[in-house]
């Protein structure tokens, strides 16, 4: 005989506790398997439990090491996978942060969705407008994608009362974006370069390229830096003085001539890799808009070969594949879609909320660690910065 209707929802409610508690000891023994498998039961219980439904998420991808990145790239099938199921955890529970971060490393890095990630991180700003994490990460895809003037305003924005106060790590960041937002912004202010039109003059670039691979800084600051040590160690030697004063000034001068040599290298080495950095445009372009731009001629080339295996995942080159092999062109009046930007009114803390600064400080951190490999694509543009 079935138990009476009202007696059901009590077991129901007793059981997937239950199942919860089960699932996190196949967590704690490192059984995976079995805690997919419990997760999967959860869902088909209670298809609208977070808690399962993030598990299933982070057990649907490969495994992370201990900073947080994947031992090896989630497939297509895997990310896309993850993509939809951190939809659905922010739909049932806005407040769930770490679907927020999950969803938009999937989205960004490794499925190239460049519109949805901005209008992402822009609802992510609705729940909580005092993160500058989300408006950190809008800034860096707008630098890929050349929207300087954008990134600078929102990079203002991240120093605004009331918004979290940023670790060191962040700072850093910030500081290097805006370093990259003015250099390039001089090299890009008179002609911004746009894939989408294929008589642009910076195709030409492009092509002339197409047969070599990126510059390295490091290989042209040792190429400079080592003949110049070796003739001022000989002139050194026999002009300089031999006293204390004299290995000073010598210790100086050698430091001074590599500094200025570092410089110089990164000037030539950024000249150089300037067609490098429109082709990951022009990638991003494909990806984000499911339309092909890029000539077929450069396609078939060595940098293009070089440039898409090194600095994009496993997924990103399947969905670009895809992408690819349809051959819709791109219109020549194609734009991104761009969130409206938004602006907040935050009050004044009181006492009590600054003496919980700390613990927002804390919960920066910890957002750090968790989308710390998505922040890798906006090193493209800033890694001479980092150096330097």
């Amino acid at each position: 005989m079935s138990p009476p209707i009202d007696a059901v929802v009590p077991l129901l409610d007793e059981g997937v506790p239950a199942m919860l508690d089960e699932l996190q000891k196949y967590l704690n023994g490192g059984n995976r398997a079995q805690a997919l498998l419990k997760a999967t039961e959860i869902i088909e219980e209670d298809p609208e439990c977070v808690e399962a439904l993030y598990i299933l998420l982070e057990l649907g991808l490969p495994e992370k090491r201990k900073d947080g990145s994947y031992r090896i790239d989630p497939s297509l099938a895997e990310a896309a996978k993850g993509w939809t199921l951190a939809k659905k955890i922010v739909k049932l529970d806005p407040t769930h942060r770490n679907a927020w971060f999950r969803g938009a490393i999937l989205a960004d890095r490794h499925l190239g969705l460049s519109e949805d990630v901005l209008q992402w991180w822009e609802d992510f700003r609705v729940i909580f407008p005092t993160d500058t994490t989300p408006v950190i990460e809008q800034a860096a895809l707008l630098i890929r994608m050349g929207f300087y003037a954008e990134a600078s305003e929102r990079l203002e924005a991240v120093v605004a009362n009331g918004m979290y106060k940023m670790p060191k790590e962040q700072l850093f960041r910030v500081e290097r974006m805006n370093q990259t937002i003015r250099r390039y912004y001089e090299m890009e202010k008179i002609d911004v370069f746009k894939p989408q039109n294929p008589d642009h003059s910076t195709w030409k670039d492009i092509d002339g390229m197409r047969n070599l691979k990126p510059g390295s800084e490091k290989f042209t600051f040792f190429m400079l830096a080592g003949p110049l040590v070796i003739w001022e160690a000989l002139a050194l030697q026999m002009f300089m003085p031999k006293s204390t004063w004299g290995m000073c000034a010598a210790f100086l001068l050698v430091y001074a001539s590599i500094l200025w040599v570092r410089k110089i290298s990164i000037t030539i080495t950024d000249k150089r890799n300037r067609p490098v950095l429109d082709l990951w445009r022009a990638i991003e372009v494909e990806a984000t808009s499911g339309k092909v731009c890029i000539p077929d001629k450069i396609r078939d080339s060595k940098l293009y070969r070089v440039v898409i295996n090194k600095d994009f995942p496993v997924a990103f080159r399947q969905r670009l594949e895809k992408i690819v092999e349809n051959d819709e062109k791109i219109s020549k009046r194609w734009e991104m879609k761009m969130p409206y930007w938004a602006g907040f009114v935050i009050p004044e803390m009181d006492e009590e909320e600054k003496g919980d600064e700390n613990s927002s400080t804390i919960v920066q951190n910890v957002q750090n660690i968790i989308i710390q490999d998505s922040v890798i694509v906006d090193s493209k543009f800033s890694n001479h910065s980092e150096e330097e």
